[in-house]
């Protein structure tokens, strides 16, 4: 789970590695009878077909509407993006976008080849000023508030502006910790280290340790004792050792903790309840 609790943010984790869903192509109901054809073939990944199929469309003038224009067009974008044609995807994209504005399919293969070149600062300015759009065709696919937020946390994380991180996580996640998949959770932690909030660290911490294996765990609140945080430290290794009571490696740095603030007789009770071996 954690692999590292070093301070260097490009580490593989849920915010480093977050990717905005490609736009859904099947079970899409409600499309013409132009566009059916094209799902389903993005639907099937037949990307060459969705090519075809959208440049004889564009080509013959076939459209009926410039919401259809759209369509077709960021079918064709996607299929593009799909091959790895990250410039033609993000042509096409462009067009379809000043076909018809109101959309989140073309935004979200934007934001895509955006990301495709590390251009994070970018993909942040635009998800950032681009407004949801007021209402969904049958072949969009909503971008939610939550995927929104979580998206310009992730950005905000590579460009390592960790007060936005925290600011678009709340609200991607109004119920706070306990609403994030664990894998947030570690980054949240993260993030409490990097913004010097030992409270918060120690509430991430909390929730996390139930799932850490002894090394893990014990990584982990080193990381908080070495930032100077003995107290929430402390605690942690006695929530740790609840978890592990045949530990003697949560035991021994309770002792040890406990001598350091002070709490000698609760030091005195952990070194006697079974021997200590001296740490190697």
């Amino acid at each position: 789970m954690l692999k590292t609790l070093e301070n260097d943010h490009s580490t593989a984790s849920f915010l480093s590695t977050y990717r905005l869903q490609e736009p859904a192509c099947d079970a899409v109901h409600g499309l013409s009878q132009r566009l059916q054809p094209l799902w389903n073939a993005l639907a099937e990944d037949r990307t060459h077909e969705v090519r075809e199929l959208a440049k004889e469309i564009m080509e013959q003038k076939k459209a009926s509407s410039p919401q259809e224009s759209a369509a077709i067009l960021g079918a064709w974008a996607l299929a593009e993006l799909r091959r790895g044609a990250i410039e033609a995807a993000k042509c096409l994209a462009e067009k379809s976008l000043a076909c018809f504005k109101d959309q989140h399919m073309a935004h979200r293969i934007l934001l895509t080849t955006c990301l495709a070149r590390k251009e994070f600062a970018k993909a942040y300015h635009h998800l950032s000023n681009t407004p949801l759009p007021t209402s969904c065709q049958p072949w969009d696919h909503a971008l939610t508030e939550q995927e929104r937020h979580t998206a310009l946390a992730a950005w905000a994380w590579q460009l390592g502006d960790w007060e936005q991180v925290a600011d678009h996580l709340l609200i991607a996640f109004p119920d706070g910790l306990e609403q994030m998949p664990s894998s947030l959770q570690e980054d949240w932690f993260k993030l409490a280290l990097y913004r010097g909030f030992a409270d918060q660290a120690a509430d991430a911490a909390s929730s996390l340790l139930p799932l850490l294996s002894e090394s893990e765990a014990d990584a982990m609140v080193q990381t908080m004792a070495r930032s100077g945080w003995t107290n929430q430290a402390l605690s942690l290794y006695e929530l740790a050792y609840e978890h592990h009571r045949e530990s003697e490696l949560f035991r021994r740095r309770l002792v040890a903790l406990n001598i350091k603030t002070g709490r000698l007789e609760r030091a005195h009770v952990l070194s006697m309840s079974a021997p200590l071996k001296m740490a190697v």
